[in-house]
């Protein structure tokens, strides 16, 4: 089974085990997200990621994070059962998809524009409302630079993507132009 399923079945445990409260959820994911910055430190990171690392090494830095950030007994044993079962590597990508569903059940949809270069925050508000319009639902837009893009955009939401790039209307000529 790949590691996004397995962190989505996670993510899903952890959201029937804590309840649908949004003043809970969302303290719960800030405390995850806190633990989540273990692995921005290089030396934590491969404690965590090492095979050969002892599970109470890697609990302790965990129950450290978490302490930090007032996390409650429910979620260190989770966090405790997801490092016993051997799952730590998939941390980072279970935050994400409980965040995704964090957002779903608030009726919001994660999207990602992708663009060459830096552009305007008000560029991205009016592509994220135009999205809003589109799919009537609320988007969380973010934003990220890819400079093969070359021009344009793309904007990836769900499973679906939008690919407005110079790349790909090049790729899509010089193909044309092969046949």
């Amino acid at each position: 089974m790949s590691a996004t399923r397995i962190a989505n079945r996670y993510a899903k445990a952890l959201y029937r085990l804590i309840g649908t409260d949004p003043k809970n959820t969302k303290v719960c994911l800030e405390q995850l997200q806190t633990a989540r910055a273990l692995f921005d430190i290089e030396p934590a990171a491969k404690v965590l990621r090492s095979p050969v690392m002892p599970q109470d090494l890697k609990k302790k830095l965990f129950d450290a994070a978490l302490t930090a950030a007032n996390g409650s007994d429910i979620l260190r044993a989770f966090i405790g059962e997801l490092v016993t079962a051997g799952r730590v590597d998939i941390y980072p990508t279970f935050v994400d998809s409980f965040t995704r569903i964090l957002n779903e059940a608030a009726g919001v949809t994660d999207a990602n524009v992708i663009t060459a270069m830096t552009v305007d925050p008000a560029i991205i508000a009016n592509l994220a409302s135009s999205l809003e319009r589109i799919l009537k639902t609320k988007i969380q837009m973010s934003q990220q630079i890819d400079p093969e893009l070359l021009g344009g955009f793309v904007v990836r939401f769900g499973n679906r993507m939008i690919d407005m790039s110079l790349k790909t209307k090049l790729d899509a000529l010089s193909k044309s132009a092969a046949l």
